[in-house]
């Protein structure tokens, strides 16, 4: 009666939704002569429900047993989808598949599965090749060549894992382990475009500039990148540390784009490389857009936000300064710095650009090339539809944007609000300054004074409320 129960109870907390328990109980009963093969196939279930794909299959390969209408199957035609893309070859017309996620050439550490209890233990190198293993598969970074994982800091291990699984892992949410001090060096996620060069230029000139390189084909084209890199050599003696990582991937196996898990994804491989530079400061190019504006649209606090207490304080305990240089100036007060310096004719913030300009036909050379005058196609498919949205993404910043293009017939339902003078929206906001720590301050504010005027009246800020919330 007890297994009958057992069962029963296993089954409802499943059906129920309460897939913790599920598990729980599942996890308990997989050696049980009566209700094994009924838990291991719960256990296989929860992974697909989570779209941990390679877990269902590792676990199908141990317990063939189980009872999952053939998921192994549908495992691996989801990955075969999710885990290629298509690339010509060089001697013909044909089309390859390639894969996206290459697995460590160690069968030993191909072997290990995703330890959440022990999270410094999914970290392994090979050669100058660092892999982590996360609960669906394996993720790397082509690092520098002096690059040592026994000598990282598990902290920093600890902080990385948390900016790539946090929305999907309860786990990394453990505290972090204490006993790495600050470093004496600052890093930049740098991405090489209007809004991290505004940051590289508020910065101090032995600021590390690490660029995060999507090692795998998508519709990111690195070329402006890469035209800007060269710039930095030749005009102002400076390199860009290139780290190649297939990272992006994670969240396609949550049902989401290539892209970057976290906002601080982006600068994940610094904090792995924080103990080899001796880093005590990352920053990230992040603007009063999505700091002091929610989404561009409303005023927020942002110093008394949850995520700037969550992640300034996540970054402290892994012996790391978050620095947010250019939190209190604007998308329109970036592109007022980068148009002052020597770099400008060779920046550009489109993805899809080839090295010389930006597509013209996005929204980022919408919002960012058409104010500083280059060629803009105002009725391309993606513009129009940006245009129409409401509310509006980046909505301040496009206000201001439509007002210095002329585009004001665009958008006649918006126009009391392009009535308005909008030229505070390329001043910097004094209290912004107070995120930023003590040894970065007073240098970021001398230099912001170098290219920006002050707001006078910081209340058409605080004040903002656009498209009201329902």
């Amino acid at each position: 009666m007890r297994r009958v129960f057992v069962r029963k109870q296993m089954q409802k907390a499943y059906n129920s939704g309460d897939f913790e328990k599920a598990l729980e109980i599942a996890s308990r009963n997989i050696d049980c002569e009566i209700n094994g093969v009924v838990s291991k196939s719960i256990i296989v279930r929860l992974h697909w429900k989570k779209e941990e794909f390679e877990e269902v299959i590792h676990l199908l390969e141990k317990w063939p047993e189980a009872e999952v209408e053939n998921l192994k199957q549908k495992a691996i035609e989801k990955l075969k989808r999710i885990r290629t893309y298509e690339k010509k070859s060089d001697d013909s017309s044909n089309f390859l598949q390639v894969r996206i996620d290459p697995t460590p050439a160690n069968k030993k550490i191909l072997k290990h599965v995703y330890d959440s209890e022990h999270l410094t233990k999914n970290w392994f190198q090979e050669n100058s090749k660092l892999w982590f293993r996360h609960p669906n598969g394996w993720v790397y970074w082509d690092m520098p060549i002096d690059f040592n994982l026994n000598k990282t800091h598990p902290a920093l291990l600890e902080l990385a894992t948390d900016v790539l699984l946090r929305p999907w892992n309860k786990e990394v949410k453990k505290p972090i382990t204490k006993g790495r001090g600050f470093g004496k060096k600052l890093a930049l996620s740098y991405s090489g475009g209007i809004d991290s060069t505004a940051a590289a230029l508020l910065l101090p000139n032995d600021t590390i500039l690490g660029y995060n390189e999507r090692s795998f084909t998508s519709m990111l084209d690195h070329r402006n990148a890469f035209r800007i890199f060269d710039a930095w050599k030749k005009k102002l003696g400076r390199d860009v540390l290139k780290v190649p990582s297939n990272h992006e991937i994670i969240r396609t196996f949550h049902g989401k784009q290539v892209g970057f898990s976290t906002d601080y994804a982006s600068g994940v491989h610094l904090i792995l490389l924080a103990d080899m530079f001796d880093l005590g400061s990352i920053a990230f190019g992040a603007l009063i857009d999505n700091t002091w504006l929610q989404k561009g649209k409303w005023y927020r606090d942002f110093s008394q936000s949850g995520h700037w207490k969550l992640w300034s304080n996540r970054f402290r305990e892994a012996g790391l300064e978050l620095v947010l240089p250019i939190n209190h100036i604007s998308e329109a007060g970036a592109l007022r710095v980068c148009e002052k310096s020597s770099l400008i004719d060779d920046i550009n913030s489109c993805m899809r650009g080839n090295g010389v300009t930006g597509c013209g036909k996005c929204w980022k050379c919408f919002h960012k090339n058409g104010p500083l005058g280059r060629e803009v196609d105002l009725n391309s498919k993606e513009i129009s539809k940006f245009l129409t949205e409401r509310p509006m993404r980046t909505a301040q910043h496009a206000l201001w944007a439509i007002k210095i293009l002329g585009a004001e017939n665009l958008v006649p339902d918006l126009s009391e609000l392009l009535q308005e003078d909008l030229s505070w929206w390329e001043k910097a906001y004094p209290k912004g300054l107070e995120l930023i720590p003590q040894n970065h301050r007073d240098f970021v504010e001398s230099k912001t004074s170098e290219y920006l005027q002050w707001m006078d009246d910081v209340t058409i800020l605080e004040e903002t409320n656009l498209f009201p919330k329902q």
